[in-house]
């Protein structure tokens, strides 16, 4: 059996420091902080359908952030304030108590997150904010994944200066640019030429070992004012997926699924596959490193399936550390995954390929055996 894996996307995050002074009151008659939203790379409690990359009615962030000039200290303006969007499609952010843009400062610093309940939930009991609205660091409290919900988004820090145009000269609206810091996972199957007539049935398939509780970490350290996230689990859990776990999933193997076939596969030049059937779709899971088959606890796929009119089930556990990026059909290490990684999109294939036990026949010719008498009188 092949493995395969295409991989898709990337990211990255952000965090704060705390001054308990908030500015909430109109400033020299100047008009109202205004936002915009954009997923970059981009819950369910939310509008936008978990893994997608657009915004719906509904959809909240919460904002924090500051207004800083030389002298005196920054001064917080934003903490926690929920910003909600409108329209179909959405047209408009707005959210109650307008700050207003004070012209007797250098620069504002916005930091945000979605969903807005996200930064309020340090304690599990969404009485707190945890989030530092001059540094944007945070630590949630433990999160669960169930493989449709929390695909979280942290926006990249936005700076807005003084002198800058269109923001702070005409007071033109903010974007925040949005990142997914959850992981997008999809397996599919297909079957190789070699198994074209001979009908392939998946009766069974899912993943097992996968961490599913942990906490999220932004730091203060911006790179390139991008966040930087990342998921450390507080203890052991884990949990097994099947199809019908992902997002919207419409994956039924109450009854065994066929296979399509890849009419591209070369074993000599393989390609990505260009057909292919899926059994897990649209998951979002946590990120996590890889543990391979010498270390406890493994990250696997176990997946049983059926030959033509074979009676036999085949049974495979594959480890996840050992699908590779480069799809060149080798064994051993090559170019392994390792892991899921915050903001990328994976998709693992496998490829089934099976050879039926052919015979032929000839027949041994007969031995030649001579036999000699004489008879003498």
């Amino acid at each position: 059996m092949k493995r395969y894996i295409f991989i898709a996307a990337a990211f990255a995050i952000t965090l704060a420091s705390c001054s308990k002074i908030y500015d909430a009151t109109p400033v020299n008659n100047e008009p109202a902080i205004g936002f915009g939203s954009w997923a970059e790379t981009l819950t369910k409690t939310e509008a936008r359908v978990q893994g997608t990359n657009t915004f719906l009615a509904g959809d909240t962030f919460a904002v924090y952030g500051y207004k800083d000039k030389s002298t005196p200290a920054p001064v917080t303006v934003f903490d926690d304030i929920v910003v909600t969007a409108s329209g179909n499609p959405v047209d408009s952010w707005d959210y109650s108590n307008h700050r207003y843009w004070d012209t007797a400062y250098d620069s504002y610093t916005f930091f945000a997150i979605s969903p807005s309940a996200i930064g309020t939930e340090a304690d599990g009991t969404n009485s707190s904010t945890n989030v530092n609205p001059q540094t944007g660091a945070f630590v949630t409290r433990s999160i669960t994944f169930s493989g449709d919900d929390n695909d979280i988004l942290v926006a990249d820090k936005k700076v807005v200066a003084k002198g800058e145009t269109p923001f702070f000269s005409n007071y033109a609206t903010v974007p925040i640019v949005f990142n997914h810091v959850a992981s997008l996972v999809d397996f599919k199957v297909k079957k190789a030429p070699s198994l074209s007539t001979t009908a392939v049935k998946v009766s069974a398939f899912s993943l097992s070992n996968i961490d599913n509780e942990g906490q999220l970490t932004v730091t203060a350290a911006y790179t390139e004012n991008h966040p930087v996230a990342s998921w450390t689990n507080p203890g052991t859990a884990r949990t097994t997926y099947g199809p019908g776990d992902g997002v919207n999933d419409d994956v039924d193997i109450s009854s065994p699924i066929t296979i399509a076939e890849d009419t591209a596969f070369n074993t000599a030049s393989p390609t990505d596959p260009a057909n292919s059937t899926p059994l897990i779709k649209s998951l979002v899971v946590m990120p996590q490193a890889f543990r391979n088959s010498g270390g406890t606890n493994p990250q696997t796929l176990t997946i049983s399936y059926q030959l033509g009119t074979d009676p036999t089930t085949y049974t495979r556990t594959l480890y996840l550390a050992d699908f590779d990026a480069d799809n060149d059909n080798a064994e051993g290490p090559s170019d392994q995954i390792g892991s899921w990684e915050p903001g990328k999109h994976y998709t693992f294939y496998i490829t089934i390929e099976a050879h039926a036990i052919s015979f032929s026949a000839t027949i041994t010719p007969w031995t030649t055996v001579n036999g000699y008498h004489y008879l003498t009188n």
